[in-house]
């Protein structure tokens, strides 16, 4: 392992591990290492080649000279942490290598960090906000990881990220506890056993409001009445705010629904800690209940469709993916599929008789057929050329449309274990649709995927792509997809509609 401890070397660093095409993963830390950060450092090794973890403990982000000078250090202790990791580097520079003399630009943040922690630690979000976006700057990872227990920081780094056009993905991780439930903090160091034991409260809290709603009480003043009491009843523990909010804007709500946030944060003797928790069902992980709360939308048109549990739980498998084989050839977040869509364009999931699956159909997402409807472009004309349907509205009441690939890659092919893996994603996606019995696949690599994975055959038994397209540019069998049945099913296989020097006729005639 590397200790780097300047910008330039950093940087250096940097162009060597892209010059060889190595994917690059940020873990941000402010060191006193403990298994929170290592849960990050696990998942940053599994997805990514290189892993970077930054120690710095950032001084524009703390209230006070005094809670900065308090801070656990131990970067000897930190390093021999890491070292059973073998990750390539860590990051340590000192705060003059990040705020020299004549430092004077800062990071503002907007509305989402206004509320409970802004009020609390005013100016705190701005200093997270510009290290970020310097560490961002200066490593320029593919992915950094942080967790969900700094859930509202999350949130601003995702606004950051979305804002400013930063090329980063971000990985949100569940919260890991102690034995005791207590949320796994560097803080939790300062505590003795007395204020140790007080400090569950938070986590009690959090549980006492989850079992309220989970026995139907949806009043989230009532809940939070009981919260209150059950801190009062405490009296080494000081309760700066218990709030239940919205995930999109942290605005307070009346009404609990899935995906809301308890977020709590006390002064317990010397150490302020924080504690949240998600609301679902019952049975969901906290990666789902996580991923309720990042994907959930602020608004419910009243004109929706609300899907069952299990089209959102597709939808928020798809979102969650985070063990891409492709990550090191994405620059963008996963896009919004088919099942985003479900809700407002297919009131009847048995309508839909054949399904289209492309592979980056199109590559712009605000040019996705489901999102911009009317909106005619090279992929959705020659689509439609190609069904033989006149627009978006005859295209929905015959056919639906997904993707073989879960996210925007920039790589020409996507590697093989990328396509077993979103192929999961596929075939949960389709079984949705109970009805379906022709399948219109596009291109080289949604062939590969569907030939492969879901009529699961074996690599000799595929014929070449080029091979079966012949003269005709397309090619027809029917065969059973096992993950939808046992039933016949007719599947075409054409030419991609963007490829521009390859086109397949219309195959209307034969679609019935």
């Amino acid at each position: 392992m590397r200790l780097i401890t300047t910008i330039a070397d950093m940087q250096a660093f940097r162009r060597d591990v892209r010059a060889r095409g190595k994917s690059v993963a940020l873990v941000p830390t402010m060191g006193a290492l403990h298994e929170g950060h290592l849960s990050l450092i696990r998942q940053a090794k599994r997805q990514c080649d290189v892993v970077i973890v930054s120690i710095f403990i950032n001084p524009t982000q703390f209230d006070s000279a005094e809670d900065l000078a308090r801070y656990p250090r131990n970067l000897d202790k930190d390093l021999e942490l890491l070292s059973p990791f073998t990750i390539e580097a860590t990051f340590s520079p000192d705060a003059k290598e990040l705020y020299p003399d004549g430092f004077s630009t800062l990071v503002e943040t907007g509305e989402i960090a206004a509320p409970l922690e802004g009020v609390q630690r005013p100016g705190h979000f701005r200093g997270v906000a510009t290290v970020v976006t310097k560490l961002f700057n200066i490593i320029k990872p593919d992915v950094a990881y942080f967790g969900q227990k700094d859930f509202q920081q999350t949130q601003v780094i995702r606004r950051l990220v979305d804002d400013l056009n930063l090329e980063v993905r971000l990985s949100i991780l569940p919260t890991l506890r102690e034995t005791d439930g207590l949320a796994i903090s560097s803080r939790n160091a300062y505590l003795n056993d007395e204020d140790r034991q007080a400090a569950r409260i938070l986590h009690h809290s959090l549980r006492l409001a989850e079992g309220l709603a989970h026995a139907g009480e949806a009043d989230t003043q009532k809940v939070l009445e009981q919260m209150y009491k059950l801190f009062a009843s405490e009296p080494r523990v000081h309760l700066e705010y218990a709030a239940i909010v919205d995930p999109i804007q942290l605005k307070p709500v009346r009404r609990l629904s899935a995906g809301c946030v308890a977020l709590v944060a006390a002064r317990v003797g010397p150490a302020r800690l924080i504690d949240n928790l998600i609301f679902g069902p019952p049975d969901a992980s906290q990666e789902i209940l996580l991923q309720l709360a990042l994907t959930a939308r602020p608004i419910v048109d009243t004109q929706t469709l609300i899907p069952g549990f299990e089209t959102e739980a597709v939808r928020l498998r798809i979102a969650s993916c985070r063990n891409c084989a492709a990550i090191s050839a994405i620059h963008l977040p996963p896009r919004e599929f088919l099942t985003s869509y479900v809700r407002t364009t297919y009131a009847d999931l048995g309508a839909p008789r054949a399904a289209v699956i492309g592979r980056d159909s199109p590559m712009n997402p605000d040019m996705y057929l489901y999102r911009s409807p009317r909106k005619s472009n090279r992929f959705s004309t020659n689509l439609f050329e190609l069904l033989g349907v006149r627009d978006f509205e005859d295209f929905k009441a015959r056919f639906v449309l997904t993707d073989a690939i879960r996210c925007h890659t920039t790589s020409p092919h996507v590697p093989q274990n990328a396509l077993a893996f979103c192929a999961k994603h596929l075939g949960a996606e389709l079984k949705l649709f109970p009805n379906l019995e022709t399948f219109v696949v596009l291109g080289d690599d949604s062939y590969m995927q569907f030939q492969q994975y879901l009529l699961e055959r074996n690599p000799e038994q595929i014929k070449p792509y080029e091979g079966l397209m012949k003269l005709e540019g397309w090619a027809r069998e029917d065969a059973r997809v096992p993950v939808l049945g046992e039933r016949l099913l007719h599947i075409f296989y054409c030419y991609h509609p963007t490829r521009g020097y390859k086109r397949s006729p219309s195959i209307a005639q034969w679609l019935g």
